[in-house]
C-alpha cells in the first residue's frame, strides 16, 4: 500500500519539523483521537479504581490506534499526489490496529521489565551504566509499530515478530546509530517526568496519583512522537539503502 523509500530532507532538524508538519495537517484527526483516547481511559480509572490490569490494558488499545493513525496517516501525506482523506486514514488505521496492539504490547513488556535499569536505585542501574543501553534498545524497537502500521505484504503472525526484529536491525545499523541514540533520548523524556511525577503523587496520597502522572503526559506526546518515529523510520530505509552510507 505505501512506498517506505519516499524523498526526504537530509538534516535531523528538517527530518523533525516535517514530521511535525504532517502531525500539525490532521491535528483534528490526530489529536481528536488522542482526547478521546483520555476520556476513554478517565472513564475507566473512575469505573474500576485500583484495577492495575485495566490501568495498563487502557493506555494499550489507545495508544495502538493512535500510533496507527498517526503512521499511516503521515506516510499518505508524504507521498505524491492527492491528499488522502481522513476518513480513509481512519478505515485504514481500523484495519491495522490489532496488530500494532500487539506489537504495542510486545515492546511495553520489554520497557517495563527493563525499566528499573533506567529508572530505578543506583544499584539496580549498575550506577547509571545501564541507563543509556537501556534507552537506546527501547528507542530501537519502538519502530515496530510504524513497520507493523505499514507492512501489509507480510502475515500477521509472522509480523508479530519480524516487526521487532526489523526495527532493531535497521536502528542500530552503523549509519543510523547516533540519530536512533538522540531519538531515544528525546523519547525518554516524558517517560522520565511521568515517573517523577506519579512518584511525587503517590507520596502526597493523590487519588488516582497513577492515571493523573501518566495519561495526560500521554495524550500529548504519543501522537507528535509516533509521527516523528514515522518520519526517521523512512529516513533510517533510505540510509540503510543508499549505495554509500550517509
Amino acid at each position: 500500500m505505501l512506498d517506505e523509500r519516499l524523498p526526504l530532507p537530509e538534516s535531523v532538524g528538517a527530518l523533525v519539523s516535517i514530521a511535525l508538519r504532517r502531525y500539525r495537517r490532521r491535528l483534528p484527526l490526530f489529536f481528536g483521537t488522542a482526547f478521546a483516547g483520555l476520556l476513554f481511559e478517565a472513564g475507566l480509572a473512575l469505573a474500576r479504581p485500583g484495577d492495575f490490569g485495566l490501568f495498563y490494558a487502557g493506555p494499550v488499545v489507545v495508544d495502538s490506534l493512535l500510533a496507527a493513525l498517526v503512521t499511516i496517516g503521515v506516510v499518505a501525506d508524504l507521498r505524491d499526489g492527492e491528499r488522502l482523506p481522513d476518513r480513509a486514514v481512519a478505515t485504514r488505521a481500523f484495519g491495522r490496529w490489532g496488530i500494532v496492539a500487539i506489537v504495542t504490547t510486545l515492546v511495553d513488556i520489554v520497557t517495563f521489565t527493563t525499566s528499573s535499569a533506567v529508572f530505578g536505585p543506583p544499584e539496580a542501574t549498575a550506577y547509571g551504566l545501564l541507563s543509556l543501553p537501556i534507552v537506546v534498545l527501547w528507542g530501537s524497537i519502538s519502530f515496530a509499530s510504524v513497520i507493523a502500521a505499514i507492512d501489509e505484504k507480510t502475515s500477521p503472525g509472522r509480523l508479530v515478530f519480524s516487526s521487532i526484529g526489523r526495527s532493531l536491525s535497521l536502528a542500530l545499523a552503523r549509519q543510523n546509530f547516533w540519530r536512533l541514540t538522540l531519538l531515544a533520548l528525546v523519547a525518554v523524556v516524558p517517560m522520565l517526568i511521568e515517573t517523577v511525577l506519579s512518584d511525587q503523587l503517590e507520596l502526597r496520597k493523590v487519588a488516582a496519583w497513577q492515571f493523573i502522572g501518566n495519561i495526560p503526559i500521554d495524550a500529548l506526546v504519543t501522537g507528535p512522537l509516533q509521527a516523528i518515529f514515522t518520519v526517521f523510520y523512512l529516513d533510517f530505509v533510505r540510509r540503510s539503502t543508499a549505495p554509500r552510507g550517509n
